[in-house]
C-alpha cells in the first residue's frame, strides 16, 4: 500500500501482474522465513508450542510458501512482459540473467522445490528417511540464495530504509537461529557430556535399547519424555540423525533410548559397540511431568510410542507421585507375545505403581481407528470412558504415529478431557 502497489492493480494488466507478484513475493518469503526459524529449534518456541505442532505447521508453511514463489516468478515475469511487450521467455531470460541476485534467486528456487516434491507423501514413502533427510537441508540453502535478491531489487525495499532493516534484520534472525541451535550448541552440547554407548540389548525381534553414558549429564537439563536426535558415530552414515525419545527416567549416570531396527539404519544402529562416541542435540518435547495438573496419570501409547510414557512412569514412582494413585497405561500392541520395554513394565506393576490394559489385535479398518478390530464397534469417546473411568480427575499423555495419537486425542477431547489435561506426542517425518 505505502508503494501504490495496491493503486497498481487497476492500472492495466502489466501494472496488475507485477503488484500481485510482489506480494506474492513477500508472503512467500514471510513464510518461508517463519519456517526456518520454526524449525530451529529454538527452546522458548519448542516449549511454547512442542515440537509435533511445529512439524504440522512447517510442512503446511513449506507447501505454500513455495507455491506462493511460484506464483511470484510467474506474475512477476508476466507482468513485465506484459509491460515490456515482449515474449514471455525472452522477459524470464532477461530476469535470471541480468537483475542483481537472480541466479542466485533461481538456484534458490531449484533447491526449494526439489525439497517441496521430495515431500510429498508418495515421495517420501519411496525414499529412504535419511536421504529424504539430506535432501531437506537443502531448503537452509535454498532460503539463503532465495531471499536476497528481493533487498537487492525489489521496488518495496529501495524505496524504504524501515523496510529494508526489517528483511536483513528477520533473514539474520532466522539464519542466527539455525546456526546458534542447530550447529553450535548441539556441537557444544555433545562435546561438554561426551556420550558414549555403554550397553545394546535387544528387546523383542526388531527393537534394542541402547544405553549411553557420559560426564556431567546433570547440565541437561533433561524431563523424562522428551527427545534427542542423536547421532551413532559407528562409521559410514553416522551423520544421519535419529530422534529418540528417552524409554527410562534420566539420570545423572546415564540415558536410554529404545530403536526399532526394521528401518533403513537398524543394522547398523544393531551392530554398534560399547565406547561408540554419540553426538546429540536436545533435549526437545514438551511431553514431560512438570505440565501436569492433575492428580491422575494415564499414558496411551502405541508401537514404540511406549518408550517416552515408560520413562513417565518411572519418574511417577521416584517422584511419589503413584504412591496414593497408581497410573494406568493403555498399550495398543497387534499382538500377544512380549512387547518391549516389558520387564520395566513388570517391575512397575509389581511395585503397585502401574496398572496395564492391552488392546489386542489388528487394527480397526470399520470402526474406531485406533483400536484393534474386535472392538472397532464401540465409539470412541465412550472406549476412553470405559478404558479411564475417572478421566475428570486425570492428565493424559499420548504418544504413538499421528494419524494413530490424533485420532486417540480427538475421541478424549469429546469424552470431556480438557486442553490442559491432553498431552500429545506424534510421531512423524
Amino acid at each position: 500500500m505505502h508503494h501504490g502497489g495496491v493503486a497498481d492493480l487497476t492500472a492495466g494488466m502489466g501494472s496488475a501482474l507485477t503488484s500481485l507478484g510482489r506480494l506474492t513475493g513477500l508472503i512467500s518469503a514471510d513464510m518461508l522465513l517463519l519456517q526456518v526459524i520454526g524449525m530451529a529449534r529454538v527452546p522458548w518456541i519448542e516449549r511454547a508450542y512442542g515440537q509435533d505442532r511445529i512439524t504440522r505447521s512447517h510442512r503446511l508453511l513449506g507447501f505454500w510458501s513455495v507455491n506462493l514463489m511460484v506464483a511470484h516468478l510467474m506474475l512477476i515475469t508476466l507482468g513485465y512482459a506484459a509491460l515490456d511487450q515482449v515474449g514471455v521467455l525472452g522477459e524470464l531470460w532477461s530476469l535470471v540473467t541480468t537483475a542483481p541476485g537472480m541466479l542466485l534467486a533461481t538456484a534458490g528456487t531449484v533447491a526449494l522445490l526439489m525439497v517441496a516434491v521430495t515431500s510429498i507423501r508418495w515421495a517420501r514413502r519411496r525414499l529412504r528417511y535419511e536421504s529424504w533427510h539430506l535432501l531437506h537441508l537443502y531448503a537452509y540453502l535454498g532460503a539463503g540464495l532465495a531471499l536476497p535478491h528481493q533487498l537487492w531489487t525489489g521496488r518495496d525495499f529501495l524505496a524504504s530504509t524501515a523496510a529494508t532493516v526489517y528483511w536483513w534484520g528477520l533473514w539474520g534472525v532466522a539464519m542466527a537461529a539455525v546456526l546458534v541451535y542447530r550447529v553450535a550448541v548441539p556441537l557444544l552440547t555433545s562435546r561438554r557430556q561426551a556420550l558414549t554407548v555403554s550397553r545394546v540389548v535387544t528387546e523383542a525381534p526388531g527393537v534394542i535399547s541402547v544405553t549411553m553414558t557420559g560426564r556431567r549429564l546433570a547440565e541437561l537439563e533433561v524431563a523424562a519424555g522428551q527427545f534427542f536426535v542423536f547421532r551413532f558415530r559407528t562409521g559410514a552414515g553416522w551423520t544421519r540423525g535419529h530422534p529418540l525419545s528417552l524409554s527410562a527416567a534420566p539420570t545423572t549416570a546415564a540415558l536410554r533410548v529404545t530403536i526399532g531396527t526394521r528401518g533403513d539404519d537398524g543394522e547398523r544402529l544393531t551392530r554398534m559397540e560399547p565406547g561408540t562416541r554419540v553426538l546429540v542435540e536436545g533435549p526437545y518435547g514438551r511431553l514431560r511431568p512438570e505440565v501436569r495438573t492433575r492428580p491422575g496419570l494415564v499414558l496411551i501409547g502405541s508401537g514404540l510410542g511406549i518408550a517416552p510414557l515408560v520413562a513417565l512412569a518411572q519418574n511417577a514412582v521416584m517422584t511419589g507421585a503413584t504412591r496414593d494413585r497408581p497410573a494406568t497405561l493403555v498399550r495398543r500392541v497387534n499382538d500377544g507375545d512380549r512387547q518391549p520395554l516389558q520387564t520395566d513394565l513388570d517391575h512397575l506393576v509389581s511395585l503397585g505403581a502401574l496398572r496395564v490394559v492391552d488392546l489386542v489385535g489388528p487394527r480397526s479398518t470399520t470402526g474406531t481407528a485406533w483400536l484393534p478390530q474386535h472392538l472397532g464397534h464401540v465409539p470412541g469417546p465412550q472406549a476412553a470412558r470405559q478404558l479411564v473411568p475417572d478421566l475428570e480427575g486425570c492428565d493424559v499423555f499420548v504418544c504413538g504415529a499421528a494419524p494413530w495419537a490424533e485420532a486417540v486425542a480427538a475421541d478424549l477431547r469429546s469424552a470431556g478431557l480438557p486442553p490442559t489435561a491432553l498431552h500429545v506426542e506424534r510421531f512423524t517425518w
